[in-house]
Parts: structure tokens; C-alpha cells; sequence
């Protein structure tokens, strides 16, 4: 295939990936793991349907395999935009308890839920041009500086969530809030050992969809996340059964300085770049390091949602450069592009001159920011329009039900008891008033216990 021919095909699965992107970014509990899930256990039959759309150019396999991974970015950068509308219209508690959930929430319910989104798609946007500058210094940082971090990393690790904790309560006194952010950490650190370290668990794994070249373990975090940042902020909606009010969505813009709005970008930005590079740190937990010391007045709240949007999107961007400067997957997406395209991969080992592969994917993430940032608008003035029209209590039992469908089909009866047990952890922190952050000791804690070695001897503690 010629090069304008390679470029139009990258157009025509960045688009497919963008509307699966759709489907991921509107629909709790639907990740882009999950496509990429699906599409790795699928790819022979993949290959074929990409095989037939692109018959005209007579691709190589090693395109073909390209050309999903096209897929893959696609929507895993359209995702990071869109999944901020149901963040900000779904799950959206009672007045009095909205600190406690998101800060957009606290926007839905004053009727600014437009601005809120439309804030969300510009610090995502930006993000994007920022690390596109970015590209060649963070190639050269990971190659000189990651090594040594590696060294201490854990301890690092260790203080971001000491300082996490720390933050819970009024101050340093409010022993309280700070117990029950370590009891959130634990419960859901606990049950990430149990599904990422123990093999014995698997012995017995069935589910309808039988997936090939995938290991259990991976499959198991669909219905992990789904569970804690899913299902459970839908039924804290079913719960409280808040009326959402009429949203301000005429000549609507972001009440915010462009020095604050700089400022959450880069901090974002410079965070999601830490998320994409180095395993354990999380954009909720990057989002509220950079966080720290700021007001939590309305500008804050603005600059709060650029911030951690930016950093969701630099992430997805950074996962991709770490994948070819470290050839280490960093996301459940590049776990995806790293295994079908093992035996075609070229590493980026000259600056300015990088393997076509990563040129092809970093056109599909410049062109899937822009078209998702305009749906995202799009999408987001449409539903504050029609959202009195909306039965929010209908939609969100009717995203449960479809959820956990979709997880039995995917993992079996092993997965509908992980999703009860991780909604059910998942339902604290909006209850008891602490933040969702402390839910990610489901892969931290694995982390920490795989870097000192003591895997085996807790496992074989606790019989598994």
C-alpha cells in the first residue's frame, strides 16, 4: 500500500474507533478495556471484516493488524472525551451530598452541567496539543530517568497514598474520614489480590463468550471497574432519586481565567504524562496530587475538571509513547496493540525519526481529539436540552441490566460475584463522604505486593 493510501485507511478505522468510542464514553460501566478485550480474543475474526473493508489496497497482515490497533486508539482517545457526560449527568446525588461524588455534579445541579462538559472537552483538547509538544522530551525523559525511578518507585507509591488519605477530614486531626479512606483502600486492595495474583482462582473459569490468548485474570478487571466507578455510582442515582434541574446551555462559556485554565492543562497534562509512563499512579489519584492547596471555590471547581480531564487524555497519549520507547503496556488498550502486533512492532529508537507504526497511530489520536471534541459538545448540548424528557431512573436500570449481562456473557459466574462484591465497595466512599480515589487499591496493592516479592507468601497465607 502506498503512503496516501495507509493514511486513508488510518482515516477510515480511526472513525470506527471514534463510534465505538461512542458507545464506551456514554455507556457507565463499558470501558475501552472491554473493546479491547473483545477485539483481541476476536481478531481472526477481526482481520477478516478488516480485510474486506480495505480488499481495494490488498493489505499485509502486518497492516491489517495495524489498521485494528487504528481501532483501538480511536476509541480509546474518543472515550477519554465523552465519558465525562454521563460522569456528569448520571449518578448525580442529592444537593447535600454532592462534595462528597464529583465536582461536576455540584455544576449539574446548579444547572451549569453544559459548562461542565464543555470544560471537561477543552482541557481534554488541550491536553492533546500539549503533549503533541511534549512528544521528544518525554521520549528522552523515559529513556534517562525511568530506570532510576524504578528503583524507588514503590516508596513513591506508598507516599502518594499516605498523602491521599492524609487529605480526608477537615485536618490532620479528623481521625475518621482518614480510617475510612484506609478501610476503602484495603477492602478494594484486598480484592485485587485475590483477582490479579491468584491463579488457583481461574482453575474453574467458565463464561459463554470463550475468549482465546486472553488470561482471566485481565478479563476479571471488566466487571473489577464496572463494579467500583460503575454500577455503584448508578445505583447512588436509583438511590437518592435526585430531580436534575433545567441546564443553562445558551451562549454558554467556561467562567474561567485563561491563566487558570493554562495552569489546569499543563498540570494535568505533565500528571496524565506520569499515569501513561509509570504503573499504579491513576488519574484520580494524579488529578488530586495537583490538586493539593487549591480553594474549593467555583474557578476551582473549573480549573478541578480541565485538570482531570487533561490528564485522562494525556494518559491515553503517553501510554502510547511508552509503548514504543519502553515497548511496556501501560493501558488495557496498549496491552491490546503490544500483543497483535508482537511480531511486527518496531521500538522508537531514534528521535527524529519514528517507525511508521507510531506515526500512523499518533495521526489516529490527533484526528479522533478533534472529532470528539466536537461530538462531545454536540453530544452534551443535546442532553442538557432534552434531559427533562429523560427518565434517568429507567436509564440507569436499563444500563445495569445490560452491564451485567454483558459481564456474564464475558466472564461467567466468577464475574457477576466479582461485580457484587466491588459495587458493593464501590457504594462507600459516595456514602460515607469519601473521595472514589482510594477504590484504585485494587491495583496498587497487587503493585506493591509484586514489587516486594511477597505474592507467594500471602497468597499461600490465605490458601490461594
Amino acid at each position: 500500500m502506498s503512503p496516501l493510501n495507509i493514511l486513508l485507511a488510518g482515516v477510515l478505522f480511526t472513525l470506527i474507533g471514534i463510534a465505538l468510542g461512542i458507545v464506551t464514553g456514554l455507556l457507565p460501566g463499558i470501558h475501552v478495556n472491554t473493546v479491547s478485550f473483545i477485539l483481541l480474543s476476536s481478531q481472526t475474526q477481526i482481520l477478516v471484516v478488516v480485510a474486506l473493508l480495505t480488499s481495494i489496497f490488498s493489505p499485509t497482515v502486518e497492516l491489517l493488524l495495524a489498521f485494528v490497533s487504528v481501532m483501538i486508539i480511536g476509541c480509546a482517545v474518543a472515550h477519554t472525551f465523552l465519558n465525562f457526560i454521563p460522569s456528569t449527568y448520571l449518578g448525580v446525588p442529592e444537593g447535600d451530598t454532592a462534595l462528597s461524588v464529583l465536582p461536576a455534579h455540584r455544576m449539574t445541579l446548579s444547572g451549569r452541567g453544559y459548562e461542565a462538559v464543555k470544560a471537561s472537552a477543552v482541557g481534554s483538547l488541550y491536553a492533546v496539543f500539549f503533549s503533541l509538544l511534549l512528544i521528544i522530551p518525554a521520549k528522552l525523559a523515559i529513556e534517562s530517568i525511568y530506570e532510576p525511578i524504578m528503583t524507588i518507585f514503590p516508596y513513591i507509591l506508598i507516599s502518594i497514598v499516605g498523602m491521599l488519605i492524609m487529605r480526608e477530614g477537615e485536618d490532620l486531626l479528623h481521625v475518621k474520614p482518614k480510617l475510612i479512606a484506609l478501610g476503602i483502600f484495603t477492602l478494594s486492595g484486598i480484592l485485587g489480590v485475590i483477582l490479579l495474583l491468584s491463579s488457583n482462582l481461574y482453575n474453574l473459569f467458565w463464561s459463554p463468550y470463550q475468549p482465546t490468548g486472553v488470561n482471566p485474570s485481565s478479563a476479571m478487571l471488566f466487571p473489577l471497574f464496572t463494579g467500583l466507578f460503575g454500577s455503584s455510582n448508578l445505583l447512588i442515582s436509583l438511590m437518592d432519586d435526585v430531580e436534575i434541574p433545567e441546564q443553562i446551555v445558551k451562549d454558554v462559556k467556561i467562567e474561567l481565567s485563561r491563566k487558570k485554565t493554562i495552569r489546569g492543562t499543563v498540570t494535568g497534562t505533565l500528571a496524565g504524562s506520569l499515569v501513561g509512563v509509570l504503573p499504579g499512579i491513576t488519574a484520580a489519584s494524579a488529578t488530586a496530587i495537583t490538586n493539593l492547596g487549591k480553594d474549593d471555590g467555583e474557578a476551582s471547581v473549573r480549573e478541578y475538571i480541565i485538570s482531570v480531564s487533561a490528564v485522562d487524555t494525556a494518559c491515553a497519549f503517553f501510554t502510547l509513547i511508552a509503548l514504543f520507547v519502553m515497548m511496556r503496556a501501560r493501558s488495557g488498550a496498549m496491552v491490546a496493540v503490544l500483543q497483535l502486533n508482537q511480531a511486527y512492532i518496531e521500538p522508537w529508537r531514534h528521535s527524529l525519526t519514528p517507525p511508521w507504526f507510531f506515526a500512523l497511530l499518533l495521526f489516529s489520536v490527533t484526528l479522533s481529539s478533534l472529532v470528539a471534541y466536537i461530538l462531545t459538545i454536540k453530544f452534551a448540548k443535546s442532553l442538557s436540552t432534552l434531559h427533562h424528557r429523560i427518565n434517568y431512573n429507567l436509564l440507569s436500570k436499563s444500563i445495569l441490566i445490560m452491564v451485567t449481562l454483558l459481564v456474564f456473557i464475558l466472564t461467567g459466574p466468577l464475574g457477576i460475584l466479582v461485580l457484587l462484591v466491588s459495587t458493593f465497595i464501590g457504594l462507600i466512599p459516595p456514602l460515607s463522604g469519601a473521595r472514589r480515589v482510594h477504590l484504585m487499591g485494587c491495583l496498587i496493592v497487587p503493585i506493591l505486593i509484586y514489587y516486594f516479592s511477597l505474592g507467594n507468601l500471602i497468597l499461600s497465607y490465605v490458601g490461594l
